[in-house]
């Protein structure tokens, strides 16, 4: 088996920003079913629907900008990337 050049690529940031904004909508969802429905299943009283919007959001807004910059510092590292030797 012939060994295969590895080439460090070049992806744009608007990737990484729409990447970023994907996730956090599956997770504000997540995030709002599990604070909109679960609590009664669990002994805890029901919170307000309009409640949860606002924790929700806030927490949502927080994290986006923090999943984007962890995302940056990650794809600016080579920490556990292997480049193969040319032969």
């Amino acid at each position: 088996m012939k060994n295969k050049k590895m080439s460090k690529v070049k992806i744009n940031r608007k990737r990484h920003v729409l990447k970023a904004i994907t996730w956090n909508l599956l997770a504000m969802t997540t995030t709002f079913i599990v604070l909109s429905y679960l609590p009664p299943y669990f002994g805890f009283e029901p919170i307000d629907k309009s409640s949860v919007g606002w924790l929700v959001i806030l927490d949502r807004v927080a994290k986006l900008i923090f999943y984007y910059l962890h995302e940056r510092v990650w794809f600016a590292s080579n920490w556990g990337v292997l480049k193969l030797k040319e032969n």
